[in-house]
């Protein structure tokens, strides 16, 4: 029986994408990056073979260059137990959530412990829309666009999107955060469904950031749960300075439920092809 994954190499194989390393399989091709405005090369399966071969890593830059001579950047999905080489970036870490089994899930909408969570309502919709635009001009800044305001109509499209369910956190009564989910989707390579999560923000001092945060991703837990789905959530990395604030964003996050399952990582072509680092296979990720 034909698996997800087989799916998926069959159609880039008709589509042209599909091509073979070393005898491995990848898939890649040409995509116009829209927050960055940046051609990249973008490598969407990298078979187990070649994420453990330092020379697909060394040879990938020149392939890049071959497909296309105008393409900026290389960006690559791998599964999280991989590290690659300096000058690769980690680009965006997408992570599933472990803890669901943890929820309060006979407990109504909160844990006694924790600030009550509603689903959101027409009244919170303005609000809702401020927050997401928030994220998306955090994530843009991570990337360096100079600009990092989102066109308003992605906001928008998020928010009617007919899969999304947002839910607020209550603090003394007034709504200070929310976590937004998408259902409907699917992972590009296995084809499984999956709830993303889109972004929880919440606007409070420090402890009651972390348990309104706490209480927004049960109710997130919840929703997916209900609908046997996992839930999926991404951390957008930092390409610029020496300091990734979103390494010890992942950190976190994994010791509060959640498990990395693949990263993007981002390389710019006008940095050296060689890497100057040690390839590290199989990173401790602790699953």
């Amino acid at each position: 029986m034909s698996t997800g994954l087989d799916m998926y190499l069959r159609g880039a194989d008709e589509a042209g994408l599909l091509g073979r390393f070393a005898g491995s399989p990848y898939v890649a091709g040409s995509y116009e990056e829209p927050v960055r405005s940046e051609l990249q090369y973008l490598v969407t399966y990298v078979d187990p073979d070649l994420a453990a071969s330092c020379a697909w890593w060394a040879e990938l830059p020149q392939i890049a260059r071959t497909a296309d001579p105008a393409t900026r950047a290389v960006v690559a999905r791998v599964a999280s137990d991989h590290r690659l080489p300096t000058p690769w970036h980690r680009y965006i870490t997408y992570l599933s959530y472990d803890g669901a089994a943890a929820a309060p899930f006979e407990a109504g909408d909160h844990a006694p412990d924790l600030p009550e969570v509603v689903p959101a309502g027409p009244e919170h919709e303005g609000r809702i829309g401020s927050w997401l635009e928030v994220a998306l001009s955090d994530a843009a800044f991570a990337h360096g666009v100079e600009d990092p305001r989102p066109p308003e109509d992605v906001v928008k499209s998020l928010l009617n999107h007919p899969g999304r369910a947002s839910f607020v956190v209550l603090l003394d009564g007034a709504p200070a955060g929310h976590a937004t989910v998408v259902c409907g989707e699917q992972d590009d390579v296995t084809g499984e469904p999956i709830a993303e999560l889109l972004d929880i923000l919440v606007e409070a001092p420090s402890a009651d950031r972390r348990r309104a945060t706490t209480a927004l991703v049960a109710a997130a837990a919840r929703h997916a749960v209900a609908r046997r789905l996992p839930l999926i959530g991404n951390v957008v990395h930092t390409l610029t300075g020496e300091v990734d604030p979103g390494e010890q964003v992942v950190a976190a996050l994994r010791s509060q439920g959640w498990c990395p399952d693949h990263v993007l990582w981002w390389l710019a072509l006008g940095e050296p092809a060689e890497a100057a680092g040690t390839f590290a296979h199989r990173e401790d990720t602790g699953r």
